[in-house]
């Protein structure tokens, strides 16, 4: 045995290709992740410092990637492919280094699950020249492995397959060995509270492979039918105990985009106070530190939080429960819980539907309608392109003058959104920042300060005119994490990076004891105290607040929820998927006509360069174009004109009437409205509306005779039809 295992090494040695290919399957892992380590580390003595002090640890984050690379060994061409994983590994070192540069939170698998929903803002992260330089890379780096896929031979002799797979299970198990080593004896941890720190500690690819494989709420070892119904009978006992008949007010929930009191940043100085109100508002009703899970980012973690009332840390490390179990599966929530009282749940988001899968995901919350940017009219935008919050206003009044019932409303506010810029852009900004040295963080700062002082302006605004509502409001606001401005707990005069502040506003004088609070304990707290006691997690909280076992018992009600077997609903989870409506009105068509004087609807607005390109229809090269006039509800800029399910080049009039240009329309071709998020995606599209042209309107269509009784008679048909579509919408 001892001479084979001499010989298969000496073969290898005299064989240039495989010696080439050994030299480059042991070297490229260390030189892949030693740069990827160093980006992460962002310093080289913080690299150094890494590989002296934790040497072992440097190891097996090397071990992680040679194990990513040895699955080449089944290949007869392998240089091309490990050089292709070397470069994986680097381009996640740098989309590592470039995250912790707009945010406090490493790159991790759940980035590459949101990879959809990150691409569609990433032009508000990185500049033209820098993104250019990256594609520039990555095509360089494909063109260099494509030539090394063709220029190095291929192993020539038969490749043992049995032999190859035995030695990438072994290094697997060796890999993992190492691992499991590490935990138990505590230089390694696969729970992760500080994200950042983690990275720092544990090394770029231990934390990002865990990350991969280490997703949802794992199993508790006590996890059993007993220990869920013991669980279940403490809280059925409780119900022993008094309860006042439940209130039942509006609520509200305002979560404000990494919005923060800037007082507490030690060494700033501001030319005049930027949060005002809110200071004030939080010394005159129930308020305290807010506990949160992300800095810089994460704002679907908060929202998660928020509306579950669970416990983020007992899943994955970075996950988002809205990218993984929440597309599949619904869970409890406030929504739920307060369905049984008579509410109708509403979210407001003045971003785009889709990000973060909130259009999926938010039917598996209880959410009845979601109105997100694209059936808004903003007219106020950050120069950041970001849409200013003074439009959520107008928004909240509307859900909640949509029902007769009572409301539960979840707003989630943009404007404070990164990244900041270093470079200035507010060339008269109203609040003047001093007492920052470095120049860029300086712009930063002054950017950030100026947008959360309109931000508060707008809670002004907003508790000015809920003040007066008719109905009783409840409203919750708090900022969602602090914002990407490369704090340090130093620089705190609360020392604490994951600490926000809430407060509980109303209109009728709704009270209850302030103080400091995890994220997940908010809305038990507040329904509590209006005596609102249905759901298990909302109970649960009301219970066991006070348990030495709280935290504990929790992870395993939320495994047994999400991931279990159910028990605590006697097998079958009692929350079905809501019929989720987008926009707080569903858009309706009620007319289309012919219209000959387009210019009267357009002199107004902004020139439309398709429309002003177009060539005169003189030629007859365009002759069969025409303007088509829709009237109906609930229009916005994003809704957009199809016919025959084709998509028309439509111009925004108002809310009730859109401009569309279309040819070759012919009678009961069907009109819809779509709402796009940035004239691509389809959000939400309408009921059909039925075109029927009039008798004038018959003589103006080219190449076009029809008998014009025929035509009445079925004008009135279609009239009735889209009378019933109106009705039943």
């Amino acid at each position: 045995m001892k001479d084979k295992i001499i010989n298969y090494f000496k073969d290898i040695w005299t064989n240039t290709v495989k010696r080439m290919t050994l030299l480059v399957f042991l070297i490229a892992p260390l030189v892949a992740y030693t740069v990827a380590e160093a980006l992460n580390q962002r310093s080289v003595s913080k690299f150094f410092g890494f590989i002296t002090g934790r040497p072992i640890t440097f190891l097996l984050n090397y071990l992680i990637v040679l194990f990513t690379m040895s699955f080449v060994l089944i290949l007869k061409k392998r240089i091309a492919p490990m050089f292709l994983i070397a470069c994986v590994w680097i381009g996640f070192g740098v989309a590592n280094f470039l995250l912790k540069s707009y945010r406090e939170t490493p790159f991790s698998a759940n980035d590459l699950r949101m990879a959809t929903s990150v691409m569609s803002i990433m032009d508000k992260y990185l500049s033209g020249p820098f993104g250019f330089f990256l594609i520039v890379l990555i095509i360089a780096a494909i063109i260099l492995v494509i030539y090394l896929w063709r220029k190095i031979p291929k192993y020539s002799q038969k490749i043992n397959y049995l032999w190859n797979i035995a030695l990438i299970i072994l290094i697997g198990i060796i890999t993992v060995g190492s691992a499991n080593i590490g935990i138990t004896i505590g230089s390694l941890s696969t729970k992760f509270p500080n994200l950042s720190i983690a990275y720092q500690k544990y090394g770029f690819a231990y934390c990002f492979a865990n990350s991969v494989v280490n997703v949802g709420v794992k199993k508790p070892k006590e996890y059993s039918e007993e220990t869920i119904q013991k669980i279940k009978q403490n809280l059925d006992s409780a119900e022993d105990d008094p309860i006042e008949d439940a209130k039942t007010p509006n609520i509200i929930f305002l979560q404000l985009e990494s919005f923060f009191d800037v007082n507490k940043v030690k060494d700033l100085e501001l030319s005049q106070e930027a949060t005002p109100v809110f200071n004030q508002l939080k010394k005159d009703y129930p308020s305290g530190f807010l506990y949160v899970n992300n800095v810089g980012y994460g704002t679907a973690n908060t929202e998660f939080e928020m509306m579950t009332g669970m416990n983020l840390e007992d899943f994955g490390p970075g996950e988002f429960p809205y990218k993984t179990i929440l597309k599949e599966s619904t869970c409890e929530s406030v929504a739920y819980v307060l369905r049984d009282y008579g509410y109708t749940s509403h979210v407001i988001h003045n971003n785009n539907a889709s990000f973060y899968s909130r259009n999926e995901v938010f039917r598996n919350l209880g959410i009845n309608t979601f109105t997100s940017v694209e059936f808004m009219n903003p007219t106020e935008y950050t120069p950041l392109d970001w849409v200013k919050d003074f439009v959520l206003t107008e928004e909240i009044v509307d859900v909640l003058d949509s029902t007769e019932e009572q409301d539960f409303i979840y707003t989630i506010s943009v404007q404070g959104h990164g990244s900041y810029p270093t470079y200035e852009v507010l060339e008269e900004p109203l609040i003047q920042v001093s007492g920052i040295e470095d120049e860029e963080r300086r712009y930063q700062f002054e950017y950030y300060v100026n947008q959360i002082k309109e931000m508060d302006d707008f809670i002004q605004e907003l508790t000015q005119t809920l003040a007066g509502y008719k109905e009783d409001v409840i409203l919750v606001m708090y900022g969602d994490h602090l914002p990407s401005l490369e704090l340090t707990e130093d620089e705190l005069t609360n020392e604490n990076l994951y600490q926000t502040e809430y407060i509980v506003w109303s209109n009728f004088g709704f009270d209850m004891q302030g103080g400091d609070l995890e994220t997940f304990q908010i809305y038990p707290k507040i329904l509590e105290q209006l005596g609102i006691d249905e759901g298990i997690i909302n109970k649960f909280h009301r219970i066991y607040q006070n348990d030495e076992n709280y935290l504990k018992s929790l992870k395993t009600l939320e495994y047994d929820i999400l991931y279990g077997d159910k028990y605590v609903y006697d097998g079958e989870t009692p929350y079905v998927p809501t019929d989720l409506q987008m926009g707080t009105y569903p858009s309706v068509i009620q007319s289309v006509e012919l219209e000959e004087n387009p210019d009267e609807y357009l002199a107004n607005l902004p020139k439309d360069p398709e429309i002003e390109k177009e060539p005169e229809t003189e030629t007859g090269e365009n002759d069969n174009m025409r303007y088509y006039l829709v009237k109906g509800q609930y229009f916005s800029p994003s809704s957009c004109i199809y016919i025959n399910d084709e998509k028309c080049e439509t111009v925004f009039i108002d809310e009730n009437t859109l401009l569309a240009k279309a040819e070759d329309v012919q009678n009961l071709d069907p009109f819809t409205v779509k709402h796009l998020w940035k004239n691509r995606s389809v959000v939400s599209t309408s009921e059909e509306y039925i075109y029927i042209a009039t008798a004038a309107e018959q003589g103006t269509q080219p190449g076009t005779e029809q008998n014009t009784e025929s035509t009445a008679g079925q004008e009135t048909e279609s009239a009735e039809q889209n009378t019933e579509l109106v009705t039943e919408s």
